[in-house]
């Protein structure tokens, strides 16, 4: 596996959307026009990218500098860990059934639904960043156990909640997609496990910047 800093051409990149991140991303690495996603990434700023992969990028010209090094973590049960995780705070939800017929599995945006919570309920309404340290701290326990992480939940904080928007080529509907970035400290349960979840990503939309775990050494 890769461990890789990019930073495009910032005339090319400015401003980037989640949607043109995404399509310049994968021209480093689809090969071919049959390729399959194999790699992971997160937006850090305006131009530049952290990913994890299992080939090295391309260097095209939009690319102004490639930082590549090889990415095999280190760790035994037991490390307590500094963990940071830009997920899509998302749970899948049936609609009602109509005619007869089962309705559609969608998406729904946990801090979105948790606020109609309140609203319907005609309770006072917390601050998002509240609604979203809770998401957070129920989204990640559970998924605890298949992280190889057992959390120090009392160290975990949401440090930034938000929505994008964009629509795409072919689409009727505009794209909406959930963040939030996570961190907090942990101690490995299952070293085997958190390899996996660290090089295969964590929950939804990793295709657009989303599921990237890093841990440190505490």
């Amino acid at each position: 596996m890769f461990m890789s800093k990019i930073r495009l051409d910032m005339a090319r990149s400015s401003h980037l959307g989640v949607y043109e991140a995404h399509q310049a991303l994968w021209k480093l690495f689809s090969d071919s026009p049959d390729r399959r996603r194999d790699f992971l990434y997160r937006h850090l700023d305006d131009s530049s990218f952290l990913t994890v992969s299992k080939r090295r990028p391309e260097d095209l010209p939009f690319v102004r500098r490639i930082e590549v090094k090889e990415y095999e973590p280190k760790l035994t049960n037991g490390d307590r860990v500094l963990f940071s995780l830009r997920f899509n705070p998302v749970i899948k939800r049936r609609e009602p059934s109509s005619n007869g017929r089962r309705g559609r599995q969608v998406r729904v945006d946990m801090v979105q639904d948790e606020r109609k919570r309140f609203m319907r309920k005609g309770l006072e309404m917390p601050p998002r960043s509240e609604i979203a340290q809770g998401v957070a701290e129920q989204w990640l326990e559970k998924r605890e156990q298949t992280l190889g992480l057992a959390l120090e939940k009392e160290t975990v904080m949401a440090e930034a909640y938000d929505q994008s928007r964009f629509g795409y080529r072919g689409g009727s509907k505009d794209v909406v997609l959930s963040r939030i970035d996570v961190c907090g400290f942990a101690t490995v349960s299952d070293a085997a496990l958190l390899k996996k979840a660290l090089f295969q990503g964590v929950g939804a939309a990793k295709g657009f910047g989303f599921g990237l775990l890093l841990v440190r050494r505490a």
